[in-house]
């Protein structure tokens, strides 16, 4: 009688994980409105970039830049956002969670952004690195790597690649070989809907497969203590011919550097 009802329970869960599993694969499917909602929170989050960056001084701190984002979103109609902004300034890069501080700007340092915010309750996200002044030999190999190892993995994806983890994997290997095993020390990417991090997820044992129609977000990075890091995340849309980007600001080493 004991067996049956593990038998029972057992049957139980497995029913539940494949419609918790079929659940979450209807909803990352977006509907041409649902997209064109994470399309506009993208523009705007573009907008607040482009914003922000108007704002880098010598000794600006890292705070500051990060009241001057949550006031422009409001601006924009945009108040409330995907996740509190990260700014980071010069070491500060090397922590993928930072929570921004006293930390001024100096000439030579690295600048990290992600910020993302919403409409009509659908998430933008989005992270791009910059130098104030020109960067040193190692922090311009460390960017061309990142740039490098997320156009490998966007190839892949235009060839049709679709499992979440040889994405992963494809990018970890890539920054390991060259960096060490904890260098990249988060996972690759994960789907964007009402909520920042929804499914599927990018990351080593995922044995999710991006479905076209989907957003997700393509998010290398390089972590190096007491060093700094490079993380360039965009999002990008499934589609049955590869992917389309959906965002549009520069990510090349020129227009890292600012002068």
């Amino acid at each position: 009688m004991l067996l049956f009802y593990i038998a029972i329970i057992v049957i139980k869960k497995r029913s539940f994980n494949m419609k918790t599993k079929l659940l979450h694969e209807v909803r990352a499917v977006k509907s041409k409105k649902e997209l064109a909602n994470i399309i506009k929170a993208q523009r705007i989050s573009e907008r607040v970039l482009a914003d922000a960056l108007k704002e880098l001084r010598l000794g600006v701190s890292e705070i500051e830049i990060d009241n001057f984002i949550k006031k422009s979103f409001v601006k924009y109609g945009a108040p409330i956002l995907s996740f509190s902004p990260i700014v980071s300034f010069g070491k500060n890069t090397a922590n993928i969670h930072h929570v921004p501080g006293k930390s001024e700007l100096k000439i030579g340092n690295a600048i990290m952004f992600d910020i993302g915010c919403t409409v009509n309750h659908y998430c933008s996200d989005m992270s791009r690195t910059y130098f104030f002044g020109k960067p040193t030999k190692k922090q311009e190999k460390i960017y061309l790597a990142v740039l490098e190892v997320q156009e490998r993995v966007l190839n892949k994806i235009k060839k049709g690649e679709r499992r979440a983890k040889v994405l992963d994997k494809t990018a970890r290997d890539f920054l390991t070989k060259r960096f060490g095993k904890n260098s990249f020390s988060h996972g690759l990417g994960h789907g964007v809907g009402t909520v920042i991090h929804e499914w599927p997820n990018l990351k080593p044992k995922s044995e999710d497969i991006l479905p076209v129609g989907c957003v997700v977000t393509v998010e290398p990075g390089l972590y190096l203590k007491n060093f700094g890091g490079v993380r360039i995340e965009d999002v990008i849309l499934i589609t049955k011919d590869g992917y389309k980007n959906l965002t549009n600001i520069s990510k090349n080493i020129e227009s890292a550097i600012l002068k």
